[in-house]
């Protein structure tokens, strides 16, 4: 009888004990002056889902468990974060200060530097962190969805292919749409500047990456110009807006090297639903019937098909292909590289270089590429600093207009797989039409040849005077091969 009390009475104070083992912390977060800052986050220190938000009052509610650190971290847009200790007490009141490094963070722009809280003009700025840097294999990927008024579009689904960026939507009707790139003072052609666009016959270019020679992450800055002011500094180039990129420079001190080795796979996850061997084989004889045709074109007899030519049946049985299971595959990319920075009180470098190997999804669609890039800033006297800038790329890519060498919906690789019959009756490698101008899809890979190749080069360098303290004179050289 006393076991079973115990039993009851422990029964009945665990859940006490339980919900004694955490506790309820509310209070108000106001601002620098006073008032009531809606939308502060709320965080536990230490925890991913342990939070809360204040509301229209700035007042918060957070349940904090025993076990976790009695530690909230008050976090808003433009203002300082802030840790409180509730260890102790269970309200709290806080205001918080302005963050002033956000407003005296220095841009860059057209015609030198400026403070963030001095630009009149429209720009929106991209600082690139090294853990989003490490996962992006070019510059668009590290735009999209980082910068207001920009939309980055990849043009095909092959690796290395081509992007179309615009800024504030379509600006022409007729021409290019594309931004002008500017890589460290040095003007690059855009997307779709230097293009043949693509036409009838085996002649034409599709529009490839402006932006593959630069390893992301050597880029320490993305400034995008969005307005008159653009133009007004780089004329009539600039008038769909400007992309800047500045690349990142040594910091005196010790040596820092570092290198990074990536893997991606890509795969297609979402395939169309086609006709199988056996339903294409009933679907064509119906054709055949109510076309009137005496013979069908295949008999299907229980798991085998087998063709019918002039009413004379083929002694072997046809072969039956998937051919999206056949062409598509999982592609598996590899990133690797390095980058050695230092300086001293009189100058600074850094030195990087990297190899990509891309494979897409079908089985010769790949791009290589390398890059080296050495940025390097030294005073040559008190009055006189030297700045180069140098750097290299070079990339070969198969598959890399998609397999539409010819242009036209009705001629790409992917209609090809999508409707080719899924039934062969002969040698593979035979790429006669099927009089929808489709064909086999294994001779879209083995009988024709998509390469592209390219090496770009691109270096400035520059001597700046300065006579007096607040005047400063730079003869710039720049060169882009």
């Amino acid at each position: 009888m006393k076991i079973i009390l115990r039993l009851i009475i422990f029964s009945v104070l665990t859940p006490l004990i339980a919900f004694s083992q955490s506790k309820t912390v509310s209070g108000t977060i106001n601002d620098e002056l006073g008032l009531p800052l809606p939308g502060v986050t709320i965080q536990v220190k230490g925890s991913n889902n342990l939070g809360a938000v204040t509301n229209f009052d700035g007042v918060f509610k957070i349940s904090i468990p025993s076990e976790a650190k009695q530690v909230i971290v008050l976090s808003y847009v433009g203002y300082l974060t802030e840790e409180v200790n509730v260890s102790i007490n269970t309200t709290v009141l806080v205001n918080l200060k302005v963050d002033t490094d956000q407003l005296d963070e220095v841009v860059v722009i057209g015609y030198g530097t400026v403070l963030k809280k001095d630009i009149s003009g429209s720009l929106s700025s991209v600082n690139v962190r090294d853990e989003v840097a490490i996962q992006s294999t070019s510059v668009d990927q590290l735009l999209q969805g980082r910068a207001a008024g920009v939309q980055v579009i990849q043009n095909a689904g092959s690796p290395g292919s081509g992007i179309s960026v615009k800024i504030r939507g379509t600006n022409s009707l007729r021409g290019n749409n594309e931004p002008l790139y500017v890589i460290d003072g040095v003007i690059i052609s855009s997307a779709g500047e230097d293009v043949l666009s693509i036409g009838l016959g085996n002649g034409g270019q599709e529009t490839q990456n402006g932006l593959n020679g630069i390893n992301p992450r050597d880029i320490e800055s993305i400034q995008v110009l969005k307005d008159a002011s653009a133009t007004a500094i780089y004329g009539s180039r600039g008038a769909n807006g400007v992309v800047m990129i500045t690349t990142k420079k040594g910091k005196s001190g010790k040596v820092k090297v570092s290198a990074f080795l990536t893997s991606s796979v890509r795969s297609i996850n979402n395939k169309y639903n086609v006709l199988d061997g056996f339903d294409y084989a009933n679907y064509v004889n119906e054709i055949r019937e109510n076309n009137g045709f005496a013979f069908p074109r295949y008999l299907v007899d229980g798991s085998t098909i087998y063709s019918i030519a002039n009413g004379v049946q083929s002694t072997d049985p046809v072969e039956i292909f998937n051919w999206q299971d056949e062409v598509y595959i999982n592609g598996v990319s590899q990133k690797f590289g390095a980058s050695a920075s230092g300086g001293s009180d009189n100058g600074n470098y850094y030195i990087s270089a990297g190899f990509d190997n891309q494979q897409g999804v079908v089985q010769n669609s790949s791009f290589k590429s390398s890059d080296i890039r050495i940025n390097l800033n030294q005073d040559l006297n008190d009055n006189l600093k030297l700045q180069a800038r140098i750097s290299g790329f070079m990339n070969s890519g198969n598959f890399a207009e998609g397999g539409d060498l010819i242009g036209g919906s009705n001629t790409s690789f992917v209609r090809n797989v999508i409707a080719y019959r899924p039934i062969i009756d002969h040698d593979l490698n035979d790429v006669t039409s099927e009089g929808n101008y489709t064909t086999n899809p294994f001779a879209w890979q083995k009988d024709f040849s998509d390469i592209s190749k390219e090496m770009r080069f691109i270096g400035s360098i520059g001597l700046t005077y300065n006579p007096v303290s607040y005047t400063h004179l730079t003869l710039p050289t720049i060169y882009s091969v």
